[in-house]
């Protein structure tokens, strides 16, 4: 649009928002779409020109005066309620052209309009296209006006919580007014989670508002509604990256305090608690548990620590490793496989569920997330605060190698032999710990829509996975260090013989991370050889000049080798599915081939290559 044509525009203009208004809802959305075209070809003439199109500039207002914008946007909100769920969505998306194309007042205007269609509750049906319209504005309006348009929507959002809460929590009014209370609720919960992300550390009317968002957010952790409790923790999350160190450390010592009151899960999780509990006079209710929630807690202080984990102390940090054993504590992670499982599985753990006992599969699946939940806590801490967890290191290792294996609805049918005949035999065979037993898809399926214990297994899976990038530099400690890993069984297995053991996983997924974590660690350990850290032995004797030089030797031929190759030509062979697997493994191999020796002699090399 020209200068010269600035009248003929607004004629345009004026026609299209009178077909805004046609009973016909194809005139409407033909008009919609040609005013939202209008709108980008006006900015973008604006902008090729050198001219802000946010100023008071005399050649801004002639593109379009401010009676024809208010028209517009008038016209814009209306159309977010069309009966049309095409006009609805092509409004939605004109929005987000007219806040960069209007000044500011009627950007603050829109932001009120749709910030009070948002928390009236007789607007249940089209809440989300006002909730979306408002997420469009916050992420769209010019940076310039993020503080004025966070005054203006910060207090009321706050106050739509406060508000609504009440209701949602069953205190007061009918369902549907509970369940509008609940949509009002996450609707503002949203909203701030994006106003924190874009304006949470440049805006001065939130950083006045920082200590109250902190409040509200802290309450709904309370919230009797899952869903609730998981948004709130979400922006709990975002706002621990923007606020000061002082709130910071206010916010994981009230979520600290909380947990602190909940019991453990399984008999050696429960003994911690009792144990952390001496003393110190806390014991813990059902309805404590119920009101605090545990998984939200953790989940929250899990979203924390891998936002600004490096921002922890260690006094935090010594608290939080401890409770968070309570939930995965090695002692409870118990397989098919064990022969005891009956006596030392704990049915009498805590009741998450606040049925009284009712619901054993959702009990079970809060219990299943709990522990998830605390080894995602343990990965961000040995990732983002890696000296500060290092006093809680073999604890973390030895907890993440318990359960890669905690499987109780699954017998595996090769764990039962721990017998060996020497010492010398138990340390050459670490590696081959497990009976040659081959590998069948079929078991991937078995019980699988059941049981979901592979998510606790895929999170210790995951923290291993860090304390192998933790451990880039020099991951000796990985091949030599023993950790007793399985239950009841004095036989110990280093980080990496346990990894190769396990690579019959029966679940894909699981499957794929522990072969890949192996490579990883792998990989790393060649390069830590080539930089002279440690000492790859080529064979079963070892240059005693070289070793006492580095200090550290990893005798993989000897050792490794084997196993690592028996175990890849089990996945290699498998006849059904597993494609991921096996390449997974075919990376294995590659990367093995890299260290001395390689995959090992003419043998190997063979049998190998009758799969590629």
């Amino acid at each position: 649009m020209s200068r010269g044509s600035s009248g003929s525009g607004i004629v345009n203009f004026k026609n299209l928002l009178t077909k805004t208004e046609h009973y016909d809802k194809d005139e409407r959305y033909m008009a919609i779409s040609d005013l939202c075209e209008a709108l980008k070809r006006n900015a973008a003439q604006a902008n090729s020109e050198g001219v802000s199109t946010n100023s008071s500039s005399n050649y801004n207002t002639q593109l379009i005066d401010s009676q024809t914008e208010r028209r517009i946007c008038s016209a814009v909100l209306g159309l977010l309620d069309d009966s049309s769920n095409d006009v609805q969505t092509v409004a939605v998306k004109t929005l987000s052209v007219l806040l960069v194309s209007v000044q500011e007042e009627q950007v603050v205007e829109i932001a009120d309009r749709l910030c009070t269609l948002v928390l009236d509750k007789s607007k249940s049906d089209l809440r989300d296209v006002y909730a979306i319209g408002l997420k469009t504005l916050v992420e769209t309006v010019p940076s310039s006006m993020g503080n004025v348009v966070s005054h203006r929507l910060i207090g009321r959002l706050v106050e739509g919580i406060h508000g609504n809460a009440a209701v949602v929590a069953g205190a007061s009014g009918s369902n549907s007014e509970e369940k509008a209370s609940e949509e009002i609720v996450l609707a503002c919960l949203n909203v701030l989670t994006d106003l924190l992300t874009r304006f949470g550390s440049s805006a001065n009317s939130i950083t006045l508002q920082h200590e109250a968002l902190l409040n509200v957010t802290l309450s709904q952790l309370a919230s009797p509604r899952p869903v609730v409790r998981k948004r709130s923790g979400t922006t709990i999350g975002v706002l621990a990256t923007v606020i000061s160190d002082a709130l910071l450390h206010r916010l994981v010592d009230r979520l600290l305090e909380q947990i602190d009151r909940a019991d453990g899960l399984g008999k050696s999780g429960k003994k911690r608690a009792r144990n952390a509990h001496k003393g110190g006079g806390r014991t813990l209710a059902s309805s404590d548990l119920r009101s605090a929630d545990t998984r939200a807690l953790i989940r929250t202080i899990c979203t924390v620590s891998g936002t600004v984990g490096h921002r922890l102390n260690q006094a935090h940090i010594d608290r939080i490793v401890p409770i968070f054993l309570r939930f995965c504590d090695p002692d409870d992670a118990v397989a098919g496989d064990d022969e005891d499982l009956d006596n030392d599985e704990d049915m009498g753990d805590a009741d998450l569920s606040g049925n009284g006992g009712v619901g054993d599969d959702a009990d079970e699946a809060m219990k299943i997330e709990l522990r998830e939940s605390c080894f995602a806590g343990f990965e961000s801490f040995v990732l983002r605060c890696p000296a500060l967890i290092q006093p809680h290191l073999d604890q973390i290792v030895l907890s993440s190698l318990a359960y890669i294996r905690y499987d109780p609805n699954y017998s595996y049918g090769d764990e039962d032999d721990d017998s060996a005949d020497d010492d010398e035999e138990n340390e050459v065979d670490e590696f081959e710990e497990e009976e040659d037993d081959e590998y069948s898809d079929e078991d991937d399926m078995s019980d699988e829509e059941d049981d979901e214990n592979w998510k606790v297994r895929r999170g210790a899976i995951r923290t291993l996975t860090a304390v192998v990038e933790a451990s880039k530099h020099d991951p000796s400690k990985l091949w030599i260090a023993e950790y007793a890993w399985r239950k009841h069984s004095e036989k110990k297995a280093t980080v990496a013989s346990a990894l190769v053991n396990r690579f019959k996983e029966r679940e894909e997924n699981c499957r794929v991370d522990i072969i890949e974590c192996f490579t990883r660690l792998l990989s790393y350990t060649v390069a830590a050889a080539s930089s002279g850290v440690l000492f790859l032995a080529s064979s079963s004797k070892c240059d005693d000049e070289s070793l006492s030089a580095t200090g550290v030797v990893v005798d993989l031929r000897t050792k490794a080798s084997s196993a690592i190759v028996k175990e890849c030509e089990k996945q290699l062979s498998a006849k059904k599915g597993g494609e991921r697997s096996k390449s997974s493994a075919i990376a294995l191999l590659s990367t093995l081939c890299l260290a001395p020796g390689g995959i090992g002699g003419l043998e190997q090399v063979t049998s190998v290559f009758r799969y590629m």
